[in-house]
């Protein structure tokens, strides 16, 4: 299976829960391509890029579009939150950075991150989303992880980026989603 991707962290996530399969990675197949995502939903996002890159290799293809919605801002930034990187980089800031300022005058700061995999296989498509609820914090805690993991307080009050690998990927909301597609994918 190829995971449509050229994150590393993300390929070393979705591997080690689909760990009795092959899983594959755009790097490991030398394919460099920019799909562009003009879904309305994560859903869409994610199945726009599984069909073109199994159209492109004809090999079964997993996708994810991910994403973080603040509920304040009315769920925004949402299917967007990879593009809102070139609107912080005009006000000299890093994607995170600009995130904590949008913010930062916010009385309530519930953030959700939601992952949507989709498989697609030429015949079937199959479908799983996970979620990951907590706040923004006020600033960034460096640590592990990627991502927005350094502005990520869970609801218990953990930092994610201050979990270990382990910790994370039992409550990410890619482990949730893929936990569920692997389920999903066995039954089928």
């Amino acid at each position: 299976m190829i995971f449509a991707t050229n994150n590393p962290n993300k390929l070393k996530e979705l591997q080690a829960i689909f760990n009795d399969y092959t899983i594959q990675s755009l790097n490991d197949l030398n394919i460099n391509i920019d799909i562009k995502e003009t879904g309305k939903t994560f859903y869409q996002n994610a199945l726009i890029k599984a069909k073109a890159i199994y159209y492109l290799t004809k090999i079964p293809t997993i996708a994810d579009d991910s994403g973080l919605i603040i509920d304040e801002l009315k769920n925004w930034p949402g299917i967007y939150t990879k593009r809102i990187e070139n609107d912080a980089k005009k006000i000299n800031l890093s994607r995170n950075e600009y995130l904590i300022k949008k913010s930062s005058k916010l009385k309530n700061k519930k953030i959700t991150a939601i992952c949507c995999l989709v498989y697609y296989d030429g015949k079937r498509i199959i479908r799983a989303t996970g979620k990951m609820h907590g706040t923004i914090t006020d600033k960034e805690y460096p640590g592990n992880g990627f991502g927005f993991d350094s502005i990520f307080k869970l609801n218990d009050k953990r930092i994610v980026s201050q979990l270990s690998n382990e910790e994370k990927n039992l409550l990410s909301h890619r482990y949730q989603a893929s936990i569920k597609l692997k389920e999903k994918l066995k039954k089928s």
